[in-house]
This record gives structure tokens, sequence and C-alpha cells, in this order.
């Protein structure tokens, strides 16, 4: 009896089903990570930790779409990050590019990006420019991380009045992202009627000899304190160099030492000796304050150790998680209108206008984000930044090689 009863229910079933082929699932959208995972891994990891801890959370999905995540290692290279953005641009299911490290791959790329509406979402690269389109030319790039447009002053306003530094040298990387902080770094410097002891660029791959010869340069000059822009291998061995020639320099760094081992090749001794200083957003201080949101995202991330101390560079992780958050928010709004339902440009130029007007606030670790973006004009030159000077912190190592907030 029970198995003639099931076979009738299972034939109405059958019958109740509409004729012709099932509909076919929906193909998955894309996130696409350019970024350095061969040379700067712990970036890139973190930055991906973050974004997939984000999208964990609404069971990855963007609207009312499933979405993917995948990791494009451009190894530092800039032919190999244009590589990316072509295929993405003819990509029918990639919605966003989410950006690494580096800056000077969206510096040589962003006409391309921009003219063919390619949505790029910046977690770490922090070169100003980026976010400024030239004039007549949309804006296609959303950025969460520190914009060196103003974060010079920022470092040089901590090294004068924390620090009470008096004859401040500039070291910089030799690369797009450092030549473009050399005019605000210095401006900075103007405003408390100081000008640079010296202004040095760092090679991208400097050896020790090269180092020396640097830093003997430098030591003529007899700095009390550094700014210094560079990634976490040449900016180690600067500093160890330094520290021969200039024992007790201070020196204030930007966040490219966080890239890699950085900790692993200077050690205590020297980090406290130049008693060294990192620029940071503020995660680590919400974390001291008791943050809930973050306590709940790392226990997400790593229940095994859930602190972002253990995260190898808590910043990418930080930022990957709040953009992903924002966009995940600007997918449900954009999921209400008719360009959703197109293709994938209409899709990205959905989430663009989205972004541009979200309609509701949006918890993240660093703060609540309300209407974070706005429409870009070159007269509204931080329309695309989501974090200014007030969200910009220090920090510390400490003995065994992490950062620490610096309060």
């Amino acid at each position: 009896m029970f198995c003639r009863v099931l076979v009738q229910l299972i034939a109405l079933s059958l019958w109740s089903l509409p004729f012709g082929p099932l509909p076919a699932l929906a193909e998955p959208l894309e996130l696409i990570i350019d970024a350095d995972y061969s040379k700067n891994p712990a970036s890139s990891q973190s930055i991906e930790l973050g974004v997939r801890t984000a999208l964990e959370e609404v069971d990855y999905m963007l609207g009312d779409l499933p979405v993917v995540v995948v990791p494009k290692d451009h190894r530092g290279n800039l032919k190999r990050s244009a590589r990316t953005f072509q295929e993405f641009s003819e990509n029918p299911s990639g919605l966003a590019v989410i950006g690494g490290l580096h800056s000077p791959p969206y510096l040589a790329e962003q006409d391309f990006i921009n003219s063919n509406g390619l949505l790029t979402l910046l977690t770490w690269s922090a070169a100003g420019p980026i976010t400024r389109s030239k004039a007549g030319m949309e804006n296609w790039f959303f950025r969460l991380s520190v914009d060196d447009s103003r974060s010079g002053g920022f470092l040089v306003d901590a090294a004068v009045s924390e620090g009470h530094c008096s004859k401040i040298g500039l070291l910089l990387l030799d690369t797009t992202w450092g030549q473009a902080n050399r005019d605000p770094l210095t401006r900075a410097l103007e405003a408390w009627s100081m000008t640079p002891a010296f202004i040095e660029f760092i090679p991208s791959t400097i050896g020790d000899a090269r180092a020396s010869a640097l830093a003997e340069s430098i030591a003529r000059t007899s700095p009390d304190c550094l700014i210094m822009l560079a990634n976490w291998d040449s900016g180690a061995v600067v500093i160890n160099a330094l520290h021969h020639v200039l024992p007790e320099v201070r020196i204030f760094s930007h966040w490219g030492i966080m890239g890699g081992g950085f900790a692993d090749l200077v050690n205590d001794e020297v980090r406290t000796a130049h008693q060294l200083s990192v620029l940071q957003t503020c995660g680590l201080a919400r974390e001291r304050a008791g943050s809930a949101i973050l306590a709940a995202a790392l226990e997400r991330a790593q229940p095994n150790s859930p602190q972002l101390s253990a995260v190898a560079a808590p910043t990418g992780f930080v930022h990957g998680y709040d953009l992903t958050r924002l966009l995940i928010a600007a997918a449900k709004q954009a999921a209400t209108t008719s360009a959703w339902q197109g293709d994938i440009a209409s899709k990205r130029r959905a989430i663009k206008t989205a972004l541009e007007t979200l309609r509701t606030p949006v918890d993240g670790i660093l703060k609540t984000y309300s209407a974070p973006f706005s429409a870009y004009t070159p007269n509204r030159p931080n329309a695309h930044e989501a974090l200014g000077p007030s969200d910009l912190c220090l920090a510390r190592f400490s003995k065994e090689g992490v950062l620490k907030d610096y309060n």
C-alpha cells in the first residue's frame, strides 16, 4: 500500500512540472583578486581572508546571485596585472576586481579601467591619483584604504607633534607610488615651516652594498627622524643598514613594510632602537576597544586564534572585510533595479551607482559607513574614498614581531 501511494505521489509531482527542460542554474558572478601572492603573500592572503569572511556571512551571495572568489597572482609584475584586467574586460561573469598591495598596476592601467567601466575595489594600494580620474573620464575605482594624498600630512604631524622631530628626511621607494608621495609629504612639512633634510629614493630591489652607501649618504645630513615608504623587503634592508650609522634615528613608516616578512628580517633590538612606528588604519585600536563586529569576524575567519595580531597583515583583513560588506550592501540595493537583470556591464554599472548612493548605513570593523561614497567629479576628489585622516592610527611592533596598538 505504502509503495503504491509513493509511486502515485512521484507521478503527480512529475506531472505538475512544466514541460520542457529545467531552467539552468545561474552562472556565479566572479570577484577577481588581483594581487601579489608570490613576493608579498601576507598582504594578499589577508585581503582574501577578509573578503571571504564577509561573503561567508551571506552564503556567498551578492543580491540574488551566487559569487565566487578568483585569486590572480600578478607577482608584482605590471604586465601580468594588465593581462588580468584585459581578461576581466571580456569576462561575462566578472563583477569586480579587488586590488592588492601595490599601487603601480592601477596607476598604469587607470585609463583602461575607467574607459572600459571595470569596477575596481582597492583594499590596500594607497597612491592618491588612482581614485582621481582624468577630466571627462568616469571613475571606476573605489577605495577603502589609506589615501596618500592625505596620509602624508598624518605622518608628518605625528613625527613633529608626537615624535618631537625637528629635522625630517624622506626615504621613498623608487616607484610611481613613492614618487607620487614626494610632493604631498613636502607640502605637509612646509605646513610646519620645514623642508626635508633629504629626499632619497630606494630601488625596489636593493642589496646590502647599495643600502650601506645610501645609509652613509643619509647619515651626512644628520636627521633626527625619517619618514619611509618602502616594501617589506627593501625596507628591511635599508633599516638594517641605517642602524649601523644612525642607530637612534626615529623612523615613521608607511604600512608598505607589512606586506611580507619584515619583522623576520629586522629584529626587536633594531625596531626598538628606532622607535619604529607604522602607519595603519585603526583596526588594532578597535580590537583594544572591544569591537563586537571584529571579534565575530575573527572568530569566523580563524577560530583557533581569533586575534587581529594573529593575522599576518591585519590591514588587509580589516579592509577586505569592510569593503566587501559595502559591496554586499550595494548588491542588495542594485538587485532591486532593472540594470541588475542585464549583462555584466549593466551589473557593474548598477553596483557603481549603488556604491555612490548607498541608502543604508553599513556596520564595519573600522566604523559604521554612512554614505561612504558619492558621485565623483574633479571638484569632489575624495568622493570615492571611504576613509579619511580621522581613520588613521600608528602602531608599533611587539617583541614577537607583531603589530600592537600604539597606545
